[in-house]
Order: C-alpha cells, then sequence, then structure tokens
C-alpha cells in the first residue's frame, strides 16, 4: 500500500505531477464512458447539442460572454484553495477528501473570506458555463450540484469540523462566510 504522506515529503512535486497524471487518466476513462453510449446507440451528436443548449439563446449572444471570465475566476480559486490546503495548512492528499477529519484547520489564503472556497470556485465555474451555453438543462444541473455541495457535503463537513475543533472554529465561523 502506498504512504501519500511519506511519499508528499520525499517528493513533493513530483506527487502533485502524479495526482496531475492520475486526475487526467480519470478524466479520460470517464469521458470515453459518456461519449460510448453514443457509438453503441447510433445517437446522434446533434441530440446532445440540443438538450444541453435548451432553449436556444436563453440568454442572447453578446449577454453570455459575460460568463467567459467567470469560468477561469472559479477554477483559479479552487487551485488557491487546493494549494493552501495541501502547503500552507500542510493537510494531506487523504484528508482533503470530502468527509474526512482534517488534522488543521486552515484559516489563510480563500479561508479567510470563505469557509468553503472550494465549493464556491467549482460553483463559480459551473455558473460561468451557464451563462455561456444559456441553457436551462445546464442550470438546472447546477442547481442540483449546489444542493449536494450544501445539504450533503458541507453539512456534513462543519459538523466533522465542530467535533475536531470546537470552540475555534465556533469562532471561525463567527467571522468568515458559508460562501463569501
Amino acid at each position: 500500500m502506498v504512504d501519500y504522506e511519506e511519499m508528499k515529503k520525499k517528493y513533493p512535486r513530483g506527487m502533485i505531477l502524479f495526482q496531475g497524471f492520475v486526475m487526467v487518466v480519470v478524466s479520460t476513462v470517464m469521458s470515453l464512458l459518456l461519449i460510448s453510449p453514443l457509438y453503441i446507440f447510433d445517437i446522434d451528436g446533434q441530440l446532445l447539442v440540443d438538450i444541453f443548449t435548451f432553449p436556444i439563446d436563453f440568454i442572447p449572444l453578446p449577454i453570455n460572454l459575460i460568463g467567459i471570465p467567470l469560468i477561469p475566476i472559479g477554477l483559479l480559486l479552487t487551485v488557491w484553495a487546493n494549494y493552501t490546503l495541501l502547503h500552507i495548512g500542510k493537510i494531506g492528499l487523504r484528508a482533503r477528501e470530502p468527509m474526512q477529519t482534517p488534522s488543521t484547520l486552515v484559516v489563510s489564503g480563500p479561508y479567510r473570506y470563505s469557509r468553503n472556497p472550494l465549493y464556491l470556485g467549482a460553483l463559480i465555474a459551473l455558473f460561468g458555463l451557464v451563462i455561456v451555453w444559456s441553457s436551462l438543462v445546464v442550470f438546472l444541473g447546477s442547481v442540483a450540484v449546489f444542493v449536494i455541495f450544501r445539504y450533503k457535503f458541507i453539512k456534513r463537513e462543519e459538523i466533522i469540523l465542530e467535533e475536531e475543533f470546537g470552540d475555534e472554529y465556533r469562532d471561525f465561523k463567527k467571522h468568515v462566510r458559508r460562501w463569501f
């Protein structure tokens, strides 16, 4: 079994490259799994375009370009929050996964402004996609993602953090908002 904490100490940059490689492989496999039904069942790609862009011009063309800067802003916030957890907070790879008990309460970086910058960054990028694609279907999907983040992940993580850090986390909650 691989000891990630030990690997991280010995090869910090190599570990980050390894994570990136794993993410690329997993996303490629997932993409192939999602696309393969199109070929297996001979589904026209235009059908998917029609579904994901329904209704057409929900947000008209020049206005929907407002969403373009939101995508990199959300992604940069997510990267900043991950960097803060990994390098400043010294929270290991396993402890950063949802529902895990962290060893440190991180209150610096983007955590000075939001208790959940990882989720916030993902939602900002997703909201940018909703505006750019001007799709009601993608909007409804992003609302579902928000509900899952808020009531499944964040609710449970706040309970874990309050049990682990007690008054320190309650004081953090008083001074830092959940989203921004």
